[in-house]
């Protein structure tokens, strides 16, 4: 199972690629995280943190022949360039994604880049694209999960309400705007499980997009 964790520039994607990666272990699954970002900066913090799991590197247009995943029992979990800044390392992931997540912030900005950039493709177009290249000839699901959500807000109903209507599939579990999240990526992870990342795995198991460990 290969979850493309991806958006059109920083959205708190790696946080969240961590984040997840931490639940999934904490909830029993073999986990594989790839750092197909050429910051690296999922690597640095799984070097400074010591995470639990592998963390691998690879982002480049060649990810798609080049990686070895976990296999159907396992969970890889893909922290992928910037799709605005470098679309062939996303069009490549893409090709053997299982499931996609669009990582953003329920605001105007974040919207107009994921659904209608001025200057790059949009992601939904990216992925769907991909199923040419596929051999099931079929894009792989896409889901938005909404992040850095303050609390008590307008902006999270209407940003959910535009993604609906723009055919996007928008998970219910929000990340929020907590400084534990915000600050993660220089320490250790522990508890991953017990917050928003767990109930996102339990979602995502509800949903039928990933299978109980």
């Amino acid at each position: 199972m290969l979850i493309a964790n991806i958006s059109p520039r920083s959205m708190g994607k790696t946080t969240d690629t961590g984040m997840m990666g931490h639940a999934f272990h904490e909830a029993g699954y073999r986990v594989q995280l790839w750092d197909a970002d050429e910051s690296e900066h999922l690597t640095q913090w799984s070097e400074l943190a010591d995470f639990p799991f592998p963390v691998e590197h690879n982002a480049s247009a060649k990810f798609a022949e080049e990686y070895a995943p976990l296999g159907e029992d396992g969970i890889d979990i893909v922290d992928v360039g910037h799709t605005e800044n470098h679309p062939h390392i996303a069009d490549s992931v893409l090709k053997v994604a299982d499931l996609v997540i669009i990582h953003m912030e329920p605001s105007m900005a974040d919207y107009q880049r994921v659904h209608q950039p001025r200057t790059s493709t949009p992601v939904k177009t990216m992925v769907g694209r991909s199923a040419f290249d596929r051999p099931s000839r079929t894009a792989p699901p896409m889901w938005v999960l909404l992040n850095r959500v303050r609390p008590n807000v307008r902006s999270e109903g209407e940003i959910r309400g535009l993604l609906t209507d723009a055919d996007y599939n928008v998970l219910t579990v929000k990340i929020p705007v907590l400084d534990d999240i915000k600050q993660a990526t220089g320490f250790p992870v522990e508890n991953a499980a017990r917050g928003p990342f767990g109930e996102l795995v339990t979602e995502l198991q509800a949903r039928g997009l990933v299978k109980s460990a």
